[in-house]
């Protein structure tokens, strides 16, 4: 239920702010593959992530036609009469219209496809093996080809002294053709942290380039060395290594290859640059070498580069684009100052995606983020870590999460939320903690199983031990049956977690070799070929690949996985340093037959034109705005159609069709209030297959006056932690009334959410905002309440921002859960709130779901499990309770004051609430506390002889649901 509630509110807030485009993503064919099994030949191939339930496919084994499936029906097929001789081709019938088919494919004769390579030769002391493979389609043909990093024996941690042989990067189709090979040169250090490839199609053509760091000596594919922008001058010949194998000085570059031919386009000077070595975390060489790489949609319609460096200490990164002409820098960050942002906050591995709902993607760098534009986002604070798994693992969470292990003790691992960096849960370590896996691997536990090598127990997502002393494999997940759920890639071995016996069972074995030594990684993993289900990529330690496919038959439709934008940037940084598994952006497992449909388009020559709707510019497709108020004009462009038909606008806007430019212009100023969904379809043109539809939505907000203050404030509620928002708590003034206030961000799409708990219908109560305002202008904020839109608030100025007035509204509260949600109209912000206070009764800050399931005896909904009590004495009236290690507590009720001290493991926010036993709050002490101990106090009215009841919660956390207080007069 909780999920729920929390994706309304989150849904309102991203709703009225976004202005999104739609991702390019590469065209791709059905990746059909035909296998060899025990009962025929095993067929699966790609539904792609543009496509739905219009879509069905036609089945052919040698030109005749074997099968058809329906638009809902999942991409595999067993044909039992199929043999090895034969040939197999799938066409797309979309609305009864059956399209052409790919080439006809041949039968795999086993489970894998072998994959011949041109083996490096070596040297005097080293050989080459196969290592990290980036995917990219790099020729426009709808297929991945496979970037290969060739890896010398003698390659090096950064730690290891040592000379390396030269790194070098061959193209393969995966018929075994190699398209060209590139040779880094004597100046880029072999090993996981020196080259992280990225491979994307970063200008648009539907055709992949690599993007890799270069140095003087590089050679691309016509064995020429680089000539281009930085590198016009450089002294190739020059050998930069130092006695101990480093490579601490010389020129450092970012080179743009051809995807298709190798060749050099651009090369930049690189930035982040080495500068002082030791300012990175050591003197000798290692940690100014930590490199590290991803693919993010930074403008949210096509991927740019983020390339890193440093972790441990320092930490820069800088994002690129590159336009099929000009290589150019995006931004840069720089966290230079220790304790600040986020040095020494980082991982040997990162992640890419929107976690905050703004269409554009963040970079995920353990225990920090920085935002789309190269700014500072938040600091968890528990140091530097080993990797992290990315993607929705507690669906009750709304958004994404990350789950992150830690290398420095007393840290040992935690799950945090991937847009605030709130801690959800966390556990301690006595050591380095080098391993973790999040995979959700069991149905009987709600969300991502989450286990690490601190211990050998595994948790579910709320941090509870779901198995004492039992863990999986903690190397990479993957999905390779037919259900929904992980199973798990550990070395050669695909297991699965079987919850009645509590062990892993293996799947399938596999032959061949993983890389990099203990890490035991493949090649690569991921979806490349066939249905959603991920492929295998192992090598013979010479020159072959096997790519491992599976058979297994599925129920379930699903498009690849490779049109998920979360999951494609995993695909883009799997090969950095510390490899991990992509993630999705969403839970597969809970959205059974109702997988969320990206927001792409597809790019590339071979792609079938379908009629497309695709945002341009500024300007939201949904819109809050006061009636009287001109909207935000925008445009849509309409693609393969000869126009578009638009329903559902409100009164006084309009949308304007241009031929010339195929596009639709919004504009007007509505002249009616309330909330407008309406819908874009496209009429008419070239389309190869159906129609086009897209929604938008007005929320057009009447005036509300604020009407006169109630004579009594009954339920008085402190607005400074809201249950969602895009603002922060804060304490930097003065008369606030109890812990602290709301302070809106800066900015037009800034909101607070509240969810609130009322014991009672109330349809005409008054609901009283405190505020200050200490600028001159006015100040609008959107009030809506449950479904009811209440309209437009306006706030005046206060004299200062120390100097706090009132403004009260009307409002109908329903029995049970209420959703407040307020939002500024004005770029500027939003005023500073205080308290939220009504008229009635018993309205009170909701905590969890026993307020709702006992609202009609509120003393249930506090009471919770008192059997922490202790009977410490601190006064005359006091409980104690130690929280799972996290926080002690010893509070109490004396006379006219509430107090408590804590004694806290770190520092962080701490709020802890007196409650009577009609539920009503009586006390509140917030505020933020160092870690030891802490006073917190105020006084509060006399309260009559009973039991009260004490509920703490300790960084957004609730680590009890109440401890009793017995108060004597």
């Amino acid at each position: 239920m909780m999920k729920k509630l929390w994706m309304f509110g989150l849904s309102l807030a991203l709703g009225v702010c976004m202005s999104q485009a739609a991702r390019q993503m590469e065209w791709l064919n059905r990746g059909l593959v035909a296998v060899k099994t025990g009962g025929g030949i095993f067929l699966s191939w790609r539904v792609l992530g543009t496509e739905g339930s219009e879509t069905g496919f036609n089945l052919y084994r040698d030109g005749e036609k074997i099968a058809s499936l329906s638009g809902t029906q999942a991409s595999n097929y067993t044909d039992a009469k199929g043999t090895t001789s034969n040939r197999y081709s799938v066409k797309a019938v979309i609305n009864g219209k059956e399209l052409a088919s790919d080439d006809a494919v041949p039968v795999w004769g086993e489970q894998f496809l072998t994959v011949n390579l041109d083996r490096p030769a070596g040297g005097s002391d080293y050989t080459y093996s196969p290592n990290d493979i980036a995917v990219g389609d790099v020729d426009g043909d709808g297929e991945f080809e496979l970037v290969l990093k060739w890896d010398p024996s003698n390659s090096k941690d950064n730690s290891q002294k040592g000379k390396t042989g030269n790194v070098i990067i061959d193209c393969y189709k995966m018929s075994g053709k190699k398209l060209w090979r590139i040779d880094l040169g004597v100046n880029i250090r072999a090993g996981a942290h020196y080259t992280q490839m990225l491979v994307g199609d970063y200008d648009g053509d539907g055709k992949a380039e690599l993007a890799v760091k270069t140095a003087p000596g590089t050679k691309d594919a016509s064995g020429k060395y680089l000539s281009k922008g930085a590198a016009a001058n450089a002294a190739h010949t020059s050998d930069y290594r130092n006695s101990s194998g480093y490579i601490l000085t010389g020129d450092e570059y970012l080179t743009v290859f051809n995807g298709e031919t190798g060749l050099e386009m651009a090369t930049v000077a690189y930035n982040p640059g080495r500068g002082t070595v030791k300012n990175w975390g050591d003197s000798y060489g290692n940690r100014v070498d930590r490199f590290l790489a991803t693919n993010a949609y930074l403008d949210g319609k096509k991927p740019s580069m983020v390339f890193q460096r440093g972790y441990y200490t320092r930490m820069a990164l800088t994002a690129y684009d590159w336009d099929g002409k000009s290589l150019t820098q995006r931004w840069y960050h720089n966290s230079a100052t220790s304790g600040k942002e986020c040095y020494g906050q980082g991982n040997h591995n990162l992640s890419s995606g929107d976690v905050d709902g703004d269409g554009f993607d963040e970079i995920m760098q353990g225990n920090c983020a920085i935002d789309h534009d190269g700014k500072f986002m938040y600091r968890v604070g528990y140091g530097h870590g080993d990797a992290i798994h990315f993607g929705d693992l507690d669906p009750d969470n709304d958004g994404l999460e990350v789950w992150q292990v830690h290398e420095e003790k007393p840290y040992g691992y935690n799950l945090h939320d991937a847009r605030t960096g709130k801690v959800l849960f966390y556990e301690t370590s006595s050591g380095d903690n080098g391993r973790g896996v999040a995979g959700d691997v069991d149905s009987n536990s709600r969300g991502h199983e989450l286990w690490s090598a601190a211990n050998w127990n595994t948790y579910t997502a709320k941090g509870k031990i779901w198995k004492a002393d039992k863990r999986p494999a903690y190397n990479f997940r993957i999905y390779w049956d037919g259900d929904l759920l992980d199973e798990l890639l550990d070395n050669t071995t695909i297991s699965k977690w079987d919850h009645a016996k509590q062990q892993s069972n293996t799947l399938f074995q596999m032959q061949g070799n993983s890389c990099n030594t203990t890490k035991a990684t493949p090649n690569f993993s991921g979806d490349i070929l066939g249905d959603w289900r991920e492929e295998v990529i192992l090598h013979d330690g010479a020159s072959k690949l096997y790519i491992y496919t599976t058979t297994a038959p599925t129920e379930h439709r699903m498009y690849t996985l490779a049109h998920d934008p979360v999951y494609r940037n995993g695909m883009s940084w799997q090969n950095t340093a510390y490899n991990q598994p992509p993630h999705l952006g969403f839970w597969l497992y809970g959205n059974k037959g109702k997988f969320p449909k990206p927001d792409i388009v597809l790019i590339g020559d071979n792609t079938p034109k379908a009629a497309a709707i695709v945002k341009q510019g500024a300007g939201s497709s949904s819109q809050v705005i006061v009636k009287g108020d001109s909207i935000v004009p925008f445009t849509f462009a309409i693609q393969h159609a000869d126009g578009a038909n638009v329903d559902g606008l409100p009164a006084g806007v309009t949308a304007v069709w241009n031929a010339t430019t195929s596009s639709l212009y919004f504009s007007g100023t509505p002249v009616v209030e309330g909330e407008f969904t309406y819908t874009i379809t496209t009429k008419g043109g070239n389309a190869d297959f159906g129609e086009a539809t897209r929604n938008g939505k007005f929320t057009i907000l009447s005036v509300v006056e604020s009407g006169p203050a109630p004579l009594m404030v009954r339920s008085d509620i402190e607005a400074a932690v809201p249950t969602d928002a895009k603002g922060a708590f804060a304490d930097n003034h003065e008369n606030f009334r109890g812990t602290g206030f709301y302070d809106f961000e800066n900015s037009l799409d800034s909101y607070g959410i509240y969810h609130l708990v009322s014991p009672k219908e109330y349809k005409n109560a008054t609901m009283v905002l405190r505020y200050a305002h200490g600028k001159t202008d006015t100040r609008r904020i959107m009030v809506k309440m449950n479904e009811d839109l209440v309209g437009s608030l306006t706030f005046k100025p206060t004299a200062d921002w120390d100097t706090w007035d009132s403004v009260s509204v009307g409002v109908s509260l329903q029995k049970g859960l209420n959703v407040l949600y307020l939002k500024s109209l004005e770029e500027a912000g939003a005023p500073n709130i205080d308290q939220i206070g009504f008229d009635v009764e018993g309205v009170v800050l909701f905590e969890d779901s026993t307020q709702l399931s006992a609202i009609d005896t509120l003393s249930a909904e506090v009471a919770g499990d008192s059997s922490g009590t202790t009977g410490l004495t601190r006064g005359d009236y006091t409980a104690e309770d130690d929280f799972a290690g996290n926080i002690r507590i010893a509070a109490g009720i004396h006379l006219n004051l509430a107090d408590c001290t804590l004694i806290a493991r770190e520092s962080g926010y701490a709020q802890v609430d007196f409650f009577d036993m009609t539920g009503l709050q009586v006390a509140r002490l917030a505020r933020n506390v160092p870690a030891g101990a802490s006073d917190l106090s105020r006084e509060i009215r006399a309260l009559p002889e009973g039991v009260y009841m004490v509920r703490v919660k300790f960084n957004g956390r609730t680590m009890q649901n109440a401890v009793q207080v017995r108060v004597e007069r």
